[in-house]
């Protein structure tokens, strides 16, 4: 029997009782059935903590509230990211309840013996017309069945459901029971995902456990299988969106203060046309930008620190690089992807064209970041590593970053 769970897992029950697995890019739990479960462990990201690091970085944690978010949780190798999930959701939980929980006020609507608020005219004269046995009214009510503890009961709920510590499941079910005697007006966890919670002085102290409930609700996943008995429910980081997230967010502090526009996804109007119909347009995961010049930085969650670029990535990479030109004599496109070592590495990709005078040049800048030492840095407040992260990659993207390559172009004109 053979399982695929799209292109995150693929499990094959052997003869003996074994299980043959093959993981992709995607990190966490499944399970298959009540006795077995398979943990993929990450590697590049120095563990689950490394993971949940960068999760929080990536939804918004500022760097000095980082240390904050993994307050109380010690580094348990056993657990994968899932438990630490469900133990981070709980403990933040409980913290905002002991301290006591906002109210807000939300529109209610009720049919009473008296008027409350302001009278429905609509429903009063298609539900009640010529009758006077109730009044129907809409008021405000000033109550804690708000959108924030909906995400914090969502949260121990699901906390509740996927843990496997009998510790963690009992202080999920005692919060759960809390919450929903004070919000029982619960939506669905798709529309507490879809929902933006602007923080201000009165939410901000919900914004680390909103963090972790949000990150557990998002990996909940029930895939059903061609045989109606069997469900497996996965519990799946994909560690390429992840890694670009945290890519964009390192750019992002690159950039700052340089003048330099960054942009996510950016379409370019160039098309690839097959007998000229359009097939695809290019879009690369970051696009810099200075006046009229602009270049593509590409971020892939592969191990290119020990082995060479796939011819895939190179020819995509000079893609971007004819797109996007750069700011430099040769149209350069950049690669980041994650290193072992705690430094950065770096290489060069050149494609050189024969020409009448001489040969013209395409070049891919590929550096390799340390993130596991970046995001452990982080974890324990220490900011040497991203420091000096910060400062390699701008000696890698000095050309974009730089007001001399203006100059360059300028003479160059």
């Amino acid at each position: 029997m053979q399982l695929a769970l799209g292109n995150k897992l693929s499990i094959s029950w052997l003869s003996n009782d074994r299980v043959e697995v093959r993981a992709s890019s995607y990190v966490g739990s499944v399970d298959l059935s009540p006795g077995l479960r398979v943990r993929v462990v990450p590697k590049l990201a120095g563990g689950n903590l490394g993971v949940l690091t960068m999760l929080a970085i990536t939804n918004g944690c500022s760097l000095n509230d980082l240390p904050e978010y993994f307050r109380g949780l010690s580094d348990d190798s056993t657990e994968d990211a899932v438990q630490l999930l469900c133990r981070l959701v709980v403990t933040h939980t409980e913290v905002l309840v002991a301290r006591g929980l906002i109210r807000d006020y939300r529109g209610h609507s009720d049919d009473l013996p008296f008027l409350r608020g302001r009278l429905d005219t609509y429903r009063q004269a298609t539900v009640y017309f010529g009758k006077f046995t109730a009044l129907a009214c809409s008021f405000d009510e000033f109550d804690h069945d708000n959108i924030e503890n909906h995400l914090l009961l969502a949260g121990v709920l699901m906390a509740r459901r996927v843990s496997t510590d009998a510790h963690v499941r009992r202080r999920a079910a005692q919060l759960a029971d809390r919450l929903n005697q004070i919000a029982p007006t619960l939506p669905s966890n798709s529309k507490l995902l879809a929902t933006r919670i602007v923080y201000g002085r009165r939410t901000e102290p919900y914004r680390v456990a909103h963090t972790w409930c949000r990150s557990l609700l998002d990996l909940a996943r029930v895939n059903d299988t061609a045989d109606a008995d069997l469900r497996v429910e996965t519990f799946l980081i994909e560690m390429n969106l992840l890694f670009e997230r945290f890519v964009e967010w390192l750019i992002e502090q690159v950039t700052a203060g340089t003048g330099v526009e960054m942009q996510t996804q950016k379409r370019n109007a160039s098309l690839i046309t097959v007998n000229g119909e359009s097939r695809r347009s290019i879009a690369p995961d970051l696009v810099l930008r200075r006046g009229e010049r602009q270049c593509a930085v590409d971020s892939k969650y592969k191990r290119y620190d020990i082995r060479t670029i796939s011819n895939e990535d190179i020819y995509q990479l000079l893609l971007y690089a004819q797109c996007y030109t750069g700011f430099s004599h040769a149209p350069t496109s950049y690669l980041i992807f994650p290193a072992a070592n705690n430094k950065l590495a770096e290489s060069t990709v050149e494609l050189s064209v024969p020409g009448e005078r001489s040969a013209r040049r395409v070049r891919i800048n590929a550096a390799g970041i340390p993130l596991a030492s970046i995001v452990d840095g982080l974890r324990r407040g220490d900011s040497g590593e991203i420091d000096k992260t910060l400062v390699a990659l701008r000696g890698v993207l000095s050309e974009a970053i730089s007001s001399e390559s203006d100059a360059w172009v300028s003479m160059d004109a």
